[in-house]
């Protein structure tokens, strides 16, 4: 009796583990090279333009992964139902994740995103303001990034 007690226990604890779901406070783990776009539906090959919404689904909080800034404003307006509970993005600078609306985004001509936003984010505006000296454009505050690529600019 004490074996059938301990193999549900391990069964339960097995189950739990992998249905493991993502947190709102920390971003949403993305394969390159795996990873899927969830507008667009291409591979997510560069770390330095991955973004990604969190979203409240049945069971707790659920990742959309995206290729570019761009995808993920148009998947957004795409879905205007969904409750949006946290958003992420790369750091172009650094790699390293950042809350997408504590971005400050450089829009260049010179920065070839996937899907063309021509939009890459970084932590600070110095961070921005650092690349704009090799790629003359824009720095604008999310709201403004958000409302330029949402207008169709």
């Amino acid at each position: 009796m004490k074996l059938a007690g301990s193999i549900v226990l391990a069964l339960v604890l097995a189950a739990t583990l992998g249905c493991e779901r993502p947190s709102v406070d920390a971003p949403p783990s993305v394969r390159l090279d795996d990873s899927v776009c969830a507008q667009c539906n291409m591979i997510i090959s560069d770390e330095r333009w991955a973004t990604a919404t969190m979203i409240e689904g049945p069971r707790g909080p659920e990742a959309r992964l995206f290729d570019d800034f761009n995808c993920q404003v148009n998947y957004e307006g795409s879905n205007p139902d969904s409750v949006i509970v946290a958003r992420w993005s790369h750091s172009y600078a650094t790699r390293a994740w950042l809350s997408t609306e504590d971005a400050h985004f450089l829009v260049a001509s010179g920065l070839f995103a996937p899907m063309g936003s021509g939009m890459a984010a970084f932590a600070s505006r110095e961070e921005a303001e650092t690349a704009r000296k090799d790629h003359p454009g824009d720095i604008l505050t999310f709201d403004a990034a958000w409302e330029r690529l949402g207008s169709g600019g």
